[in-house]
This record gives structure tokens, C-alpha cells and sequence, in this order.
């Protein structure tokens, strides 16, 4: 979570035993400010941190500042998931365009 009040917040999950991030939100007012990059940079230090070697998302492909965005914070498309990333990208999907996402976490 960031700011006071919130004004965003990272959620993380374990997926086939690596970090997932199942949810990044900034509020309006606070977009273009690089809150949503310190969230994912701060995400991607915890999950490091706790010895995950790789963070992977699903996000809406319909959404146009999404891949660009994830793709400068060092995400790569998945185009093909497997184990419980394909189930999570089933679950979300619910009729929406998704695209996995990983990322190496450098250590």
C-alpha cells in the first residue's frame, strides 16, 4: 500500500510456487506519478527477497497502457502458460482478453 490516505496498493500471490502479482492498482488522481512502478518495484524486491526466482501477472490485453507498461518493468508475454498459471488465467479470463506475463527477478 502507498500513501497516505492509500492512494494504491500491490497484491501478491503464490502461483506453481513463484510470485504472482494478482493485482496493482493506483487511483486516478495519483496516475502518471510512478506510483504504479514503485509498487511493482517494491513487489518484485519483496518476492526476491523471499527467494522467488520469477513474478508473473495476467492483465486485460483491451487495456492499451497495460503491456507497454509491464513490458518497461521487465515482463514478458507468456504465450503458452502452463500448471496453476493457466488455471488462474482461465479463472480470470471470464470472457476477457488476458495476456500472462513473467518476470526474472535479477538477484
Amino acid at each position: 500500500m502507498a500513501g497516505r490516505p492509500p492512494a494504491g496498493f500491490a497484491r501478491l500471490e503464490e502461483v506453481d510456487r513463484q510470485a504472482h502479482l494478482e493485482q496493482l492498482s493506483v487511483h486516478p488522481d495519483a496516475a502518471g506519478a510512478g506510483l504504479g512502478r514503485a509498487l511493482v518495484e517494491a513487489a518484485m524486491a519483496w518476492a526476491r527477497e523471499q527467494g522467488y526466482t520469477y513474478m508473473t501477472l495476467c492483465t486485460f490485453v483491451d487495456v492499451p497502457f497495460n503491456a507497454p507498461f509491464y513490458a518497461s518493468c521487465g515482463f514478458e508475454v507468456v504465450t503458452a502458460p502452463e500448471g496453476e498459471l493457466a488455471d488462474v488465467r482461465r479463472h480470470e479470463a471470464n470472457g476477457w482478453a488476458i495476456r500472462e506475463a513473467s518476470s526474472k527477478l535479477n538477484t
